[in-house]
């Protein structure tokens, strides 16, 4: 019984720790944007057609979409805005560094399996990738989305 109480623990915690990590990605988003001059919305379970449920593992939680990006905006502003996310990878460099306890030396799964689900959360989508490469002429072609 102590083995599936367990079991659930750590799956609960993967499961929050994602649904907090994919949400915490696209707002990291918002905090580059958020010193440009572009024009973004912001989706809370954006609709793809399907159930709540299906919406939220096939489109994420939460979507970003910059609608208008004018000139002016410097295409490093863009770039940067779409890797910020990579900062959720941090707390994953600390313990690497040994300036935060290792959870995994220590034992505690519960921790481990945040820290993994955390780091996993600021890898960066195709469509981060697309921006860091092409920056604002994804914008010359067309809309798109973080």
């Amino acid at each position: 019984m102590q083995v599936a109480l367990h079991l659930l623990t750590l799956a609960t915690v993967l499961l929050v720790t994602l649904a907090v990590g994919v949400c915490a990605h696209e707002l990291l988003h918002l905090l580059g944007l958020s010193f440009t001059d572009a024009d973004y919305t912001v989706t809370v379970l954006p609709d793809a057609g399907e159930s709540s449920l299906q919406s939220a593992v096939a489109s994420g939680l939460v979507r970003v979409e910059i609608t208008r990006v004018p000139d002016s905006t410097p295409d490093w502003m863009l770039r940067v805005a779409a890797l910020l996310p990579v900062l959720l990878a941090l707390p994953l460099a600390l313990v690497l560094v040994g300036a935060l306890p290792d959870p995994l030396a220590a034992g505690d799964h519960v921790a481990t399996v945040a820290l993994v689900a955390l780091t996993g959360c600021g890898l960066p989508s195709p469509a981060d990738w697309s921006v860091v490469w092409y920056g604002s002429d994804l914008a010359e072609a067309y809309l798109f989305n973080f």
